[in-house]
C-alpha cells in the first residue's frame, strides 16, 4: 500500500478504458501481449543466442588503460606519486609510512595502534584536536591516521578551494603531533574496552587465534592485552612517532584537481622543514613455517562452531603469486561455484558460510579456509574441507574452472579502480612493497598467461592441509566427534587471551 500518492491522470485513463470496454491483463492489453510475443519469437528465430542461458553468453573482455601516475622526489627525500583528475573539484592525499605494530616492544603490544590513533585526535603544536575537527568539518574535509601490523597511514580529502589549508593540516598532523595526555588516556581506555569485548565474537576469536598460531613466537602474531596496553605511556607514543615518521621513510600519493607544477611547489614549501632521519628498525626476518599442524579449541557455549584453518605460503613478489591467486579463487574465494562452497554448502548443506582466503604481503602470505556450521557437523565439516583441499592438491583443477576464475578475476579487477584516488593508493602500495613498477599494468596479462599446469603445480607445492593450524570455537559437548581425532588439542582459555 502506498500513501500520499495522487494520480488524477491515471484515474482518468482508467475511466476512459472502462468506457471503451477494454479488457486488461495487469496493465497490458491482450493485443499488446500478442505483438510482444510475436517479436520475441521472431528475434529468437533470427538470433538463437537471445534465448541461451546467461552462463553460456560470451562477452568481449573489458579494457582499461591505466592512467599514467607520475613519480617525483622532493628535496627532503619524500617520494610523491601524482595523478591529475579534473573531473571533480577534490584533492586526495594518502601517505604510507614504513613502520607497524611488528615493532612494538613485547611488553607494550598495541603501542603502534595507539600512536596512529592519537596522532589524529591528540592535536599538534599549532592546533588542538578539537580545532582540527572544527576546521575540517567547516571545509567538509576528512583526515584519518592509523598504524596496522605492517604500515602507518595518513589520508586527507578536501575540496580544491581548501587545498592550502588541507595541506597545512595534513603536514601538521603527520609531522607535529603532541599526543595530549587527555587523548592518550581516552584512546587507552577505548582499547582496553575493545580487548574486554574481543571474546564476544566467535569469528574474531577464531581468526585472532589462527594468526597467533601461524605466527607463534613471531611479532606478527602478537596481540595487545590488558596488561600491555596499561604499560603504554604518552612518552612511548612520542618516541615511536619520532623514530619512524620521516620523509625518507614515507611515500605520498596525491590525486585530484590540481596543476602539477603548482602542487609540487606547495608540497616543497609545506614539507621543507621536515628533515630526513636515520631509521634503524629492528631486524625482522621471514616467519617460520610449521612442519606439522596443530589443533586449537576455544570453548564458547553456542549452537554453532566457527572454524578457521591456515598456514604460511608465498608472497606477492613470488612469480607463483598469480597461479596461487587463481587456485584460491577456485578452491573457495570464488563464491558459489568454488569447490568448498559448492560441495559443503550447496551440495551437503553443512554450512551457511564457507570459503578460502589468500592474503599476501610482499615476501610471505597466508592461505586459510573457514567454515561456520552447526555444532553437530563440526568434525564432518573440518574433515571435508581438508579432503577437498587434498583432492585439489593431488588431482588438480579443470580447464573450465581456470577459465571461469580468470574471467571473474580480470573483470572484477577493473572495478577496483573507479577513481583516481584508488589508482594512486594502489600505486603507493606497489612502491611500498617494492614490487615491479608495472605490476598493475601487467596484472591481467599475467593472470591470463597462467595455465592449468601452473595452477596444479602451485596446488602441489603450496597447499598443505596437514600442516594447517586449526582453530575451532564452539561447544565440544555437542560436536559430532572428538577434536582429538584430528590431532593433539591445545586448549585456549579465553580469559587468559586478554
Amino acid at each position: 500500500m502506498q500513501y500520499g500518492v495522487c494520480d488524477p491522470e491515471g484515474a482518468l485513463r482508467k475511466k476512459q478504458r472502462k468506457k471503451m470496454g477494454e479488457t486488461r491483463i495487469g496493465s497490458w492489453h491482450p493485443l499488446h501481449l500478442l505483438i510482444v510475443l510475436g517479436v520475441v519469437l521472431m528475434l529468437g528465430a533470427c538470433k538463437p543466442s537471445l534465448l541461451e542461458h546467461p552462463a553460456q553468453l560470451v562477452f568481449k573482455p573489458l579494457t582499461f588503460p591505466f592512467p599514467q601516475v607520475e613519480q617525483v622526489t622532493l628535496s627532503n627525500g619524500l617520494i610523491v606519486y601524482l595523478l591529475e583528475d579534473h573531473e571533480l573539484p577534490l584533492l586526495n592525499l594518502t601517505a604510507v609510512i614504513r613502520t607497524g605494530s611488528v615493532y612494538d616492544p613485547d611488553d607494550k603490544a598495541g603501542l603502534a595502534s595507539l600512536t596512529g590513533t592519537v596522532m589524529r585526535t591528540g592535536g599538534t603544536r599549532f592546533m588542538t584536536g578539537d580545532e582540527i575537527n572544527e576546521t575540517l568539518d567547516y571545509m567538509a574535509g576528512v583526515m584519518e591516521t592509523g598504524i596496522d601490523s605492517n604500515a602507518g597511514r595518513a589520508s586527507l580529502s578536501v575540496l580544491k578551494k581548501d587545498t592550502d589549508k588541507g595541506l597545512e593540516i595534513f603536514s601538521d598532523v603527520v609531522r607535529n603531533p603532541v599526543f595530549s595526555e587527555e587523548q592518550v588516556d581516552l584512546a587507552r581506555k577505548k582499547q582496553l574496552e575493545r580487548i574486554k569485548r574481543s571474546n564476544d565474537d566467535p569469528q574474531e576469536i577464531a581468526f585472532r587465534e589462527l594468526r597467533r598460531g601461524i605466527f607463534e613466537n613471531d611479532p606478527r602474531g602478537r596481540v595487545p592485552t590488558l596488561e600491555t596496553i596499561a604499560n603504554i605511556t604518552r612518552e612511548d607514543l612520542v618516541s615511536f612517532h619520532g623514530r619512524y615518521f620521516h620523509p625518507d621513510n614515507t611515500i605520498l600519493g596525491v590525486a585530484g584537481d590540481f596543476k602539477r607544477d603548482e602542487l609540487i611547489g606547495k608540497l616543497e614549501a609545506i614539507f621543507k622543514t621536515w628533515n630526513p632521519g636515520e631509521i634503524t628498525p629492528p631486524p625482522l626476518g621471514l616467519p617460520e613455517e610449521r612442519e606439522a599442524g596443530i589443533v586449537c579449541y576455544a570453548h564458547k557455549d553456542l549452537p554453532q562452531s566457527t572454524i578457521a584453518m591456515g598456514h604460511l605460503t608465498i608472497g606477492t613478489a613470488d612469480p607463483d603469486f598469480f597461479p596461487l591467486t587463481l587456485l584460491n579463487f577456485i578452491a573457495g574465494a570464488g563464491g558459489f561455484k568454488s569447490r568448498l562452497m559448492s560441495e559443503i554448502r550447496s551440495d551437503r548443506g553443512l554450512a551457511y558460510s564457507v570459503g578460502s582466503i589468500y592474503s599476501s604481503e610482499a615476501d610471505y602470505g597466508i592461505f586459510a579456509a573457514y567454515c561456520f556450521t552447526k555444532s553437530d557437523t563440526t568434525i564432518e565439516s573440518i574433515t571435508l574441507i581438508k579432503e577437498i583441499l587434498k583432492r585439489i592438491k593431488q588431482e588438480g583443477i579443470s580447464p573450465e574452472e581456470l577459465e571461469w576464475a580468470k574471467s571473474s578475476i580480470i573483470n572484477n579487477f577493473i572495478f577496483e579502480f573507479t577513481s583516481s584516488s584508488q589508482i594512486v593508493t594502489r600505486r603507493v602500495a606497489i612502491a611500498y612493497d617494492k614490487l615491479p613498477k608495472d605490476f598493475l599494468e601487467t596484472y591481467r596479462e599475467r593472470i591470463m598467461a597462467v595455465t592449468v599446469d601452473d595452477v596444479n603445480r602451485a596446488a602441489a607445492d603450496y597447499l598443505h592441509p596437514d600442516r594447517m593450524v586449526l582453530v575451532v570455537v564452539g561447544n565440544s559437548d555437542d560436536f559430532d566427534g572428538s577434536l582429538s581425532q584430528l590431532g593433539a588439542v591445545r586448549i585456549i582459555t579465553l580469559e587468559e587471551t586478554q
